[in-house]
């Protein structure tokens, strides 16, 4: 998860978080690396080698730590903008600022729940630079679909994230903006899941399917 203010880790905050979703079925990592497994392993078969894979918004790397004894991994490199060491098998951090700097490439890209805190008018910029460090990058991200949709999407970005520092976006992708992203970001979609249903219980009650989609773009080249 990509943070905007540094050092600001509230301990107790993210511990009474975590204890909430572990109640109420807020728990989305399993989903999401299940994925996010099937679109790597299609994209080995393809390739017939190991893969080199940029986890961009990292955050803790928790996705990346579920995935990386899959046999098509090769190496997981994690950048963020916070400062943070992290170096286990197959798997190490950097910075963003010396990621685009050592302009390393990759097999394959994701980016997690990261775009819309950087902002849904500028995310091609970022899908524009990571082009450059590879041809295939998977998006999961928020759908909003009117007033109450983004704040609704508002509210649960300000629960989960509050604690780690990360900023709350104005707002998020429509289906028409999600378009208008690719366009511009000189990019073709692959694959699409929408309705694809992050939480259990009561979290899905309240931010139920149809505000999280997962997409694999490719570089148009």
């Amino acid at each position: 998860m990509m943070r905007f203010k540094e050092n600001n880790y509230n301990k107790f905050f993210v511990g009474l978080s975590d204890l909430i979703r572990y109640i109420c079925g807020g728990d989305r990592l399993n989903r999401i690396s299940k994925v996010i497994d099937q679109i790597l392993t299609q994209t080995y078969l393809k390739k017939k080698k190991r893969l080199k894979i940029l986890d961009f918004g990292c955050g803790s790397m928790e996705i990346s730590k579920k995935i990386k004894d899959k046999n098509y991994i090769k190496e997981i490199v994690g950048s963020d903008i916070f400062k943070h060491e992290f170096k286990s098998n197959k798997m190490s951090y950097i910075s963003n600022y010396e990621l685009f700097k050592k302009n390393k490439k990759f097999d394959i890209i994701f980016v997690i729940d990261v775009l819309h805190h950087i902002g849904v008018e500028d995310a091609f910029k970022t899908i524009k630079r990571l082009s450059k460090l590879s041809n295939n990058i998977i998006v999961k991200d928020h759908f909003e679909h009117g007033f109450l949709s983004r704040q609704l999407l508002r509210f649960v970005d300000f629960y989960a994230n509050y604690g780690y520092g990360v900023n709350v976006p104005k707002k998020y992708f429509s289906k028409t903006s999600w378009k208008k992203t690719i366009v511009k970001s000189k990019c073709k979609e692959v694959l699409h899941y929408k309705n694809f249903q992050q939480h259990d219980g009561l979290f899905n009650l309240i931010l139920n399917k149809k505000h999280h989609f997962v997409s694999l773009l490719k570089i148009n080249e």
